[in-house]
């Protein structure tokens, strides 16, 4: 199945949209359940080793690794890209449903590790529709509105959801079934899109895409200090629900103070500020950009984690929040601007791969680093890390100026 002929191209940009802001919607749901809920509910009812919250805080980031897999096996048939993009959804609404209802802590997290991969294995398919039928002087300002959905939808539903648990924790029974349909209803609004098929891959193996990292050089240098500065972000990840609620660390948030640490305070931040970087993406030199961002989410963890007062923790929070208001937009559309044309699924899939193997072992030596050296010791480290990686960027910025006036001149 390909696109259908007889749309123009600003009906498809249109409609593309209106299914974007669907998905944007349902995916701000999805959002607060892998922040807030799973890893609440793992620890605080299941009472949940700490290799188990591992898995589980690693899921979203194993169907990122597994997104190259599933776009070499994709490309062999001649499905389109919006029909791949909404199966993995599909699937994961029926985990979530049945995670949901299990009272066993085995059964849960193979639920809920099996759903969040399934949720993160559908990007590089998404992102290939927003590079065909999204212009590329507007594809942020697109993509801008449906994040802004998504973001305060987040906020909402973590403070709801939070208060259902605050009221009854056995009340997640009906939050994740509403994750679950969720999920589903988001498989619908990406199947919706209008979308070519997916491209054949000239690989024999999954891993084919990877030779982009070496053939690209610029692109593998930025992907290296990606992986240095998302690596520092992402093994602080679950520390931070760990931080404010195992009672090791002596805060023990109720719900509804986890809830506003980790989703509300920081969603808000991201729904106040995402049209101001989505602004910035569309104008400014990308690796600019990408170095004030890696500065806010630096100073962000090293306010998090250096003490114990709330306040100071709730502003690393809106630090965090602030910073990935552009973060989620660079992180999803700069692909785009290094890709060649055909290419951007391709590069997207290394970028996405890249992005699961920090994020798989990112929790797990965060958990056991943090043993070893304890929280406000990882929060000075993890800092270093980021600005390690800012200086890093500086021989980019002049290949960012090329891109920036090359996209001017399209």
């Amino acid at each position: 199945m390909s696109q259908p002929a007889d749309l123009t191209s600003e009906a498809k940009t249109q409609k593309t949209y209106r299914c974007d802001l669907w998905r944007g919607g349902f995916e701000g749901v999805l959002s607060s359940g892998a922040q807030t809920f799973c890893l609440f509910i793992a620890i605080r009812y299941f009472n949940a080793g700490e290799n188990t919250k591992a898995l589980i805080a690693a899921a979203p980031f194993m169907g990122m690794f597994l997104s190259m897999v599933l776009l070499h096996y994709a490309s062999l048939t001649n499905w389109r890209k919006s029909t791949w993009g909404a199966l993995p959804s599909l699937i994961s609404g029926v985990c979530l449903v049945l995670a949901a209802w299990t009272e066993s802590l085995t059964q849960f997290a193979c639920m809920v590790i099996a759903g969040y991969i399934c949720r993160s294995s559908l990007l590089p398919f998404v992102t290939d529709i927003y590079g065909d039928n999204y212009p590329a002087d507007k594809r942020a300002a697109y993509f801008s509105k449906p994040l802004l959905l998504s973001v305060g939808v987040a906020a909402l539903s973590g403070l709801i959801g939070s208060w259902f648990l605050e009221s009854d924790i056995k009340n997640y029974h009906w939050i994740f079934t509403f994750l679950g349909f969720c999920a589903i209803a988001k498989a619908l609004a990406i199947y919706s899109m209008p979308s070519k098929t997916v491209e054949k891959t000239p690989h024999t193996h999954p891993f084919g895409n990877m030779k982009y990292v070496w053939l690209d050089k610029s692109f593998g240098y930025v992907l290296l200090t990606w992986f240095i500065m998302g690596f520092a972000n992402l093994w602080t990840l679950p520390l931070r629900v760990d931080y404010i609620t195992a009672p090791e660390w002596g805060i023990e948030g109720s719900a509804i103070f986890v809830a506003m640490i980790i989703t509300v305070i920081p969603e808000t931040l991201r729904m106040l500020l995402i049209p101001f970087w989505a602004s910035l993406f569309d104008k400014m030199n990308f690796v600019v950009l990408r170095m004030i961002l890696n500065l806010f989410f630096g100073l962000g963890v090293l306010l998090f984690f250096v003490t114990s007062n709330p306040w100071v923790i709730g502003m690393g929070s809106a630090l965090i929040g602030a910073a990935f208001a552009g973060g989620s937009i660079a992180w999803n559309l700069w692909v785009t601007k290094y890709a060649p044309p055909g290419k951007t699924g391709a590069y997207m899939s290394v970028h996405v791969s890249l992005t699961g193997i920090r994020g798989t072992i990112g929790p797990i030596l965060g958990y056991w680093t943090v043993n070893q050296i304890g929280a406000q010791n990882i929060g000075i480290l993890s800092f270093l890390m980021m600005l390690f990686a800012t200086l890093m960027l500086i021989p980019e910025i002049k290949h960012g100026r090329n891109m920036l006036l090359k996209g001017k001149s399209l």
